[in-house]
C-alpha cells in the first residue's frame, strides 16, 4: 500500500507538533513549514495527523 501524506499549508500554523511526534523521519522542518521527506518511512501510525491542532495533515491511499 503507497500512502501520502497531505499538508495543508494554508491551514498550517508552523506549530511543529507533526514533526515532533513522528518517529519514522518522515518530516522534516524547510524553509519555515513541515515538509514530508521519507513518505515511505510512514507506519501509519497518524501522530502527525492527531496531533496538529488544525488538522491540517491527512493520509490518503494511492
Amino acid at each position: 500500500m503507497i500512502v501520502e501524506i497531505k499538508i495543508n499549508y494554508e491551514k498550517c500554523i508552523r506549530c511543529k507538533e507533526c514533526i515532533k511526534v513522528c518517529s519514522y523521519g518522515v518530516l522534516e522542518w524547510l524553509d519555515d513549514m513541515p515538509v514530508v521527506v521519507n513518505p515511505k518511512s510512514c507506519a501509519l501510525c497518524l501522530e502527525c495527523e492527531k496531533n496538529c491542532p488544525v488538522n491540517a495533515i491527512t493520509h490518503e491511499e494511492k
